[in-house]
């Protein structure tokens, strides 16, 4: 006979994050929770509902109670919600009362809820996707208010030492398969991950926060490496959060290189994020991690004094033996009288489940291997150039003519051999030029492409045909110059005007044909990039400000801690 703890279970997730409040809902998670428990919680007995918005057919009408709450159906009032008291809203506007003898189990619950529940008398049993995600297969990871049920999951709890094997044995697999540096071994470098730009964990002091309000602790992390080489999250094409970064800081370069890969690198030496689940996974790569946001989803400050920490568990927190103990049968036995005794659960339940694996692909062969640039010979952007081990991020391969670009931003990363003014002849002491074209394969009129250098926009771009543009600058030899950066942001000027909207204009972009550096005297040179103290703004230049819709975080002033997307 067992004794009860708990006579219902409702399956809840962040119920503020919807078209209410003017964010995507994400129903899967939910609805995952109710299937994966239910064949355990109808043997069980116990019977199940599920809190959700009205926009889901559900009761929760998050409208009034954002009303309720005296705060605006916005993302930034969402972000506001997540830490809000919501005890006073319990039983009102089909927000569950909960109390004694209710287990929730939730899928990312805020803080708000769990005090919530918590106050209310309730059980929860909160659920993730544990962040170590380079193991073989996924885990979960949970943490609950509740003693029984987290001596339960303690019980189950993934042993530490796996998550170090599975990441010494993707390290001895990208050594095999790759280089062992990124871009080039003489490169100290720092990495930024990016995250998707709605995300609970960059909520802090219910505000949400984004990498411009971040740019003075980064540049100091960046003053430490020669390259701050930023990493956008797989997920997210947009990438105006992140342009504020390029920016501000000079010696900044960007990837597309497999996250594993790149915290397995040997000239890698710190990562950093807002809050990435990544920071969690540099630990097991030996690589120091900074995060520069305290994030509201797990500050103890925010979160119910009786919450215990993530617990990494296997996919057996479904089964009848786990629920069984969490809901606290006092004979040993499950349903029927039978000793519990149940084989072990399918190891790729969670994969199969979520059909992704967050980064660790098989088929990924670790860091491309690259070239040093040798001067006086020009480069061509076709397969086998070595070129081609250039293009490091925003490139979709080769066209017919060139290295085509892709998205919003392009950036180009050229190791150069020793250019210190020391090893030259002193005939030979002079700025050396840097050439590279670039060929459109749309509308010259209506793609703007600008290139930047050390955080300066270059200037000297030259009409050489109706779709051809060359680019030619100078700069110093020295000797703290390992690689030569350069950034390309690629946007439809039409667009940005409101102009030719009756047409379907082909996305915007470019082909890069030809990369030339050479050393040459002083006399006859083109153009020189703007020292720092007079770069040019970007707000200033009238070709900047006809993108400014497409790629506006380039064009305005880094944004502070704004509550909204």
């Amino acid at each position: 006979m067992m004794t009860r703890r708990f006579h219902n279970v409702v399956f809840a997730d962040d119920f503020f994050r919807s078209p209410a409040n003017g964010l995507q809902y994400h129903v899967a998670n939910r609805r995952f929770l109710r299937g994966f428990f239910d064949s355990a919680l109808g043997r069980l007995g116990l019977p199940a509902s599920e809190a959700a918005p009205l926009s889901e057919g559900g009761r929760i009408d998050v409208a009034r109670l954002m009303d309720r709450l005296d705060l605006p159906p916005t993302p930034a009032g969402w972000a506001r919600a997540c830490i809000a008291d919501l005890s006073p809203l319990a039983g009102r506007d089909g927000m569950p009362a909960f109390g004694p003898g209710c287990l929730v189990i939730g899928w990312g619950l805020t803080p708000a809820q769990q005090h919530c529940i918590d106050r209310s008398g309730a059980s929860y049993l909160d659920i993730e996707i544990d962040p170590r995600r380079f193991t073989e297969h996924l885990h979960f990871c949970a943490r609950t208010n509740d003693p029984a049920i987290e001596a339960a999951l303690l019980a189950r709890r993934v042993d530490e030492e796996l998550f170090w094997n599975h990441a010494s044995a993707l390290k001895g697999r990208f050594a095999r398969h790759g280089a062992a540096s990124l871009f080039d071994p003489r490169l100290r470098v720092g990495l930024f991950f990016g995250q998707s730009l709605v995300d609970l964990s960059l909520i802090s002091g219910g505000r949400t926060m984004h990498p411009a309000s971040v740019i003075a602790p980064l540049r100091e992390l960046a003053q430490g490496v020669d390259l701050l080489v930023v990493k956008p999250h797989p997920y997210e094409s947009a990438l105006h959060d992140l342009a504020p970064i390029a920016r501000a800081i000079p010696n900044v370069a960007w990837t597309s290189e497999n996250s594993y890969a790149l915290l397995s690198a040997a000239n890698v030496h710190f990562a950093a994020s807002l809050s990435s689940s990544v920071l969690t996974e540099a630990r097991y790569f030996r690589k120091p991690a900074h995060a520069l946001i305290r994030a509201d989803r797990n500050a103890p400050e925010q979160l119910p004094k009786t919450c215990s920490g993530w617990i990494p568990v296997g996919a057996e927190l479904g089964s009848m033996d786990f629920m069984a103990e969490a809901c606290g049968l006092d004979d040993g036995q499950g349903s029927g009288g039978a000793v519990r005794s149940f084989p072990a659960w399918p190891t790729t339940a969670i994969d199969r489940a979520f059909l992704t694996r967050w980064g660790l692909d098989d088929q990924t062969r670790g860091l491309a291997e690259m070239a040093e640039l040798q001067l006086e010979r020009p480069y061509l952007f076709h397969p086998g150039s070595p070129a081609m081990s250039w293009l490091s991020h925003g490139w979709a391969g080769f066209d017919g003519e060139g290295a085509r670009s892709e998205g919003e931003l392009a950036c180009l990363v050229v190791p150069l051999p020793a250019l210190s003014s020391r090893s030259l002849p002193l005939s030979q002491m002079q700025p050396h030029r840097v050439e590279v074209r670039i060929d459109y394969r749309s509308n010259a009129k209506a793609t703007s492409v600008h290139a930047m250098l050390d955080g300066a926009v270059l200037p000297g771009q030259r009409v050489t045909g109706s779709r051809r543009r060359s680019l030619v600058f100078e700069m110093e030899p020295a000797a703290g110059r390992k690689c030569l950066v350069i950034q390309f942001v690629v946007a439809d000027t039409a667009r940005g005007l409101g102009l030719g909207l009756r047409r379907k204009a082909a996305r915007p972009g470019f082909t890069l044909r030809k990369l030339h550096v050479s050393l040459r005297m002083g006399r006859g040179l083109i153009s020189a990039p703007p020292k720092a103290a007079a770069a040019a703004k970007w707000s200033e230049m009238s070709p900047v400000r006809a993108m400014a819709r497409v790629f506006r975080a380039v064009v305005d002033s880094a944004r502070g801690s704004a509550g909204s997307h």
